[in-house]
């Protein structure tokens, strides 16, 4: 047995590979109308994919140095609620 994953561009392919499931020469395991990604989480339509980078990309970022200061500060503060 081997499982591989298939992007079907073409409904008479998809057609052809529903009657070998149902001649029992293959198992269909899932259907999926979404093209993204692997990622963990609920699936992203690549439209959605497209935006998350963008909106990424146009958020500020924070230098190394801050944001382990800011971190050894937060630790700080951690360490001393716990004593």
């Amino acid at each position: 047995m081997h499982t591989i994953t298939l992007q079907i561009n073409n409904s008479d392919a998809l057609k052809t590979l529903q009657v070998l499931e149902n001649s029992h020469a293959i198992s269909i395991l899932e259907n999926s109308d979404w093209d993204s990604p692997s990622l963990s989480g609920e699936p992203l339509r690549l439209a959605q994919f497209k935006n998350w980078i963008k909106d990424a990309e146009n958020t500020p970022t924070v230098s190394l140095t801050d944001a382990k200061e800011k971190w050894a500060n937060k630790r700080k503060q951690l360490q001393q609620i716990i004593k």
